[in-house]
């Protein structure tokens, strides 16, 4: 039986300064925000408007000890 692993994906300093719970659209090379705001779906056309057509989407946690992978 063939096992997948998943490497975690540290977005800590990408996501510091933002606003709790709120949506980001992160470049596919995830090295910068391309967009956040309230609403996912227009975080989605803000990265597509960007050039940014694969973007990773994700939400800020509302609280510090929320984990990402």
């Amino acid at each position: 039986m063939a096992t997948t692993s998943v490497t975690p994906l540290d977005l800590g300093a990408l996501l510091k300064d933002l606003p709790r719970g709120s949506w980001v659209a992160i470049s596919s090379d995830r090295q910068r925000v391309v967009a956040y705001g309230d609403d996912m779906r227009e975080v989605i056309q803000k990265a597509k408007d960007r050039g940014e057509h694969s973007p990773i989407i994700t939400r800020v946690p509302k609280s510090a000890g929320a984990l990402l992978l």
